[in-house]
């Protein structure tokens, strides 16, 4: 029974909550102590309460300066904001040190904005801005103070304008301001219009910092709550997967410790019990192989040897008939040697005492056991070469090479046996000029009783266990055996061992 609080699905949801709780406690956290903390101080103000200040300021400099001054004023107070002034009056007069004219909709918008008729008299407005500034001015700096000046009019703190042109592209942000021509008379408004190329103004009209560092904050959270969870699920993944290559590698002999309850933890205890059935299942099908050719061995002799004195007797067609059944014999007794060999080196291999020994000799035994008069069997091995194997094994391997080898390329042009050392390894390669194997049998070869051409038969194409005798030998030297193909032709097997 499979508890539900052990699932990985369950953890993972699980995780996926607590990740958006802590995100959520964090963006509250943000907000609810912005305030105590002024925040808004620390990442600058937004458009909006920009605009109004930068609106105020313009406005009081330049009711103190002349009307020819106040391009001049627009682009200083433009320089310190990094952004473009105007400002257009209700007459349609434009104040600006940059533009000659405006887009068609920006004049619209401001005419709007301008003939807009907010609640109450002017007046009134003004005596309520004076009565909020004089509040702002300290004893010594009330003289200091316009007595007729009167701030930007907001619906709230957001500009009246906020336009996006094209061609060129533009943002534009826009409030009204007063402005007096003379003190004495009642204040003309204007709008005022800040733009930029940018959306943001260079931080005039928005600042992304703040919300930069909340997304930066999330995902700072996000990674550190999700990397352990990764990393849990990841790293015996990964093991699993080093354990599965080593199976289809034919390697039985792996363990995979998960102490956990979970799906993964399952997989693993599943993948145990599978590498202990099939270790036990491929040595019973091996042992039984063994067996089946030890047992077969005496009745093929005795078969083989009454033959042969049948054969003496028989004259004519009758003693054809029994040379072909002798013949059959005999392939029959050769399937048996293969299938002994290859059971003992299975069976033996890890009762194989290994001792350093010189390579080329090695070689050299297995070239005069499989050279024939018709094939050409170059040895180019460094006589000081040695490595950590069996010899009987490792003779075994070279000699059951350089029989493919002239079965299949005898007539192709002559066969090479190379060895070199390379990294703490003894390196022997069996070359010849055949025509290789398919790509999509390489990998095969290796395997018992697989023969890379079905159409193969006893003449052509052996039993299938030359190649698995082969890998055999080399894995209980320790080694590691590949084939491959050569370019533009021939085919190449590479036998690596461990050297001192």
């Amino acid at each position: 029974m499979i508890k539900l609080n052990s699932t990985l699905f369950t953890k993972i949801l699980s995780w996926f909550f607590l990740n958006m709780l802590l995100v959520l406690a964090a963006l509250t956290l943000f907000f609810a102590f912005q305030p105590q903390f002024h925040l808004q101080e620390l990442f600058g103000q937004q458009g909006s309460d920009r605009l109004r200040v930068a609106g105020m300021l313009i406005s009081h400099d330049l009711n103190q300066a002349k009307e020819e001054e106040w391009p001049d004023i627009l682009a200083r107070h433009g320089s310190i904001n990094g952004v473009n002034f105007v400002v257009i009056l209700r007459d349609g007069t434009l104040i600006s040190s940059t533009l000659k004219s405006l887009p068609k909709e920006i004049e619209r918008r401001t005419q709007e904005a301008l003939h807009h008729r907010g609640s109450g008299s002017w007046r009134e407005r003004l005596l309520r801005r004076n009565a909020e500034l004089s509040k702002n001015c300290s004893n010594d700096e009330i003289k200091n103070c316009p007595k007729n000046f009167l701030p930007p009019q907001w619906h709230g703190k957001r500009p009246h304008l906020f336009i996006h042109t094209k061609n060129p592209s533009q943002y534009w942000f826009g409030t009204k301001i007063p402005i007096f021509f003379a003190p004495d008379k009642r204040p003309v408004f204007g709008v005022l219009l800040a733009y930029s190329d940018s959306i943001t103004g260079n931080g005039f009209f928005f600042d992304p910092l703040p919300w930069m560092v909340v997304v930066a904050a999330v995902l700072l959270i996000t990674i550190l709550l999700w990397i352990p969870l990764v990393r849990h699920i990841t790293k015996p993944l990964v093991r699993m997967t080093q354990a599965t290559e080593e199976i289809a590698k034919g390697n039985f002999n792996v363990s995979i410790n998960e102490p956990r309850a979970d799906e993964i933890g399952r997989l693993a205890t599943s993948i145990n019990h599978m590498t202990t059935r099939l270790d036990e299942f491929v040595k019973g099908q091996k042992r039984f192989l063994g067996d089946a050719a030890h047992e077969l061995g005496s009745p093929v002799a005795r078969i083989q040897f009454g033959l042969g004195v049948l054969e003496q007797r028989l004259e004519g067609g009758n003693q054809e008939r029994v040379q072909d059944v002798m013949e059959d014999v005999e392939e029959m007794s050769k399937l048996i040697r293969e299938l002994l060999a290859f059971s003992r080196a299975e069976m033996n291999s890890d009762a194989v005492e290994l001792e350093e020994i010189l390579l080329l000799p090695v070689v050299e035994a297995a070239v005069r056991r499989e050279i024939t008069p018709a094939v050409q069997i170059d040895v180019q091995v460094d006589p000081e070469l040695s490595a950590l194997a069996s010899a009987d094994l490792m003779t075994r391997a070279v000699a059951n090479l350089l029989r493919n080898a002239v079965k299949y390329a005898g007539d192709a042009g002559p066969i090479t046996v190379t060895g070199q050392h390379k990294d703490d390894q003894a390196i022997l390669m069996v070359k010849d000029s055949g025509p290789g194997v398919a790509e999509e049998y390489i990998d095969r070869l290796f395997d018992p009783f697989f023969r890379p051409e079905p159409s193969r038969d006893r003449d052509s194409g052996g039993v299938g266990l030359g190649m698995a005798i082969v890998k055999t030998c080399v894995s209980a030297c320790q080694g590691t055996v590949s084939a491959r193909n050569r370019e533009p032709k021939g085919f190449a097997v590479t036998i690596s061992l461990n050297s001192d």
